[in-house]
């Protein structure tokens, strides 16, 4: 009689195919609740795109002045948000190249002409310098690259570790915030 126990579930489950459909039908509500208990999809307006292996740059006076390359580039609703997947941007100077910036996922928004890079995050300065963080944001217009998430920054025999981090382009300076340690080999 113990075997009799657990065979009867196991049985039940093996012949859920046969006979489960019939049994939810009759589960089933009726007079229409099934409609109004269903939750709306999302829909889509025929504005969102979707592009792979996507190069683009902007000139400024006919000079280079950024490139972003990307994996994926996608945009939903709001057309100025680009999203962005396994990403380098380079940002120039004066036609040299003067970061690289590669992270896993960006967001460039083109109104205010930031571009935002999340996941793994690094920044190859010209001169040596690395900078690696979880997220950070590059503005165009200030010629500023930020974080507000805990940085590290490598080169010149040191290494420094912060609570966020902001390079001015213009003035080619440094900025760290918070707890800063620094370690001089």
């Amino acid at each position: 009689y113990r075997n009799i126990l657990w065979l009867l579930p196991v049985i039940l489950l093996l012949s859920w195919p046969i006979w489960g459909g019939a049994f939810t039908r009759v589960l089933a509500p009726r007079g229409g609740l099934a409609a109004s208990l269903v939750v709306p999809q999302a829909t889509t307006t025929g504005a969102g795109f979707s592009m792979e292996g996507v190069l683009f740059s902007q000139l400024k006076n006919g000079v280079r002045d950024w490139q972003i390359q990307a994996k994926r580039l996608f945009a939903g609703e709001d057309q100025d948000r680009m999203q962005m997947e396994t990403v380098e941007a380079q940002v120039f100077k004066n036609a040299e190249r003067r970061f690289v910036i590669t992270g896993q996922e960006g967001e460039y928004n083109s109104k205010k002409k930031i571009l935002l890079m999340r996941i793994g995050v690094t920044v190859q300065a010209e001169n040596g310098i690395l900078i690696q963080s979880d997220s950070l944001s590059y503005d165009d217009q200030a010629r500023k690259i930020t974080s507000l998430v805990p940085v590290q920054i490598t080169g010149k025999g040191m290494d420094i570790h912060g609570k966020g981090m902001a390079y001015d382009m213009q003035k080619d300076s440094y900025d760290v915030s918070g707890r800063v340690k620094v370690d001089i080999r």
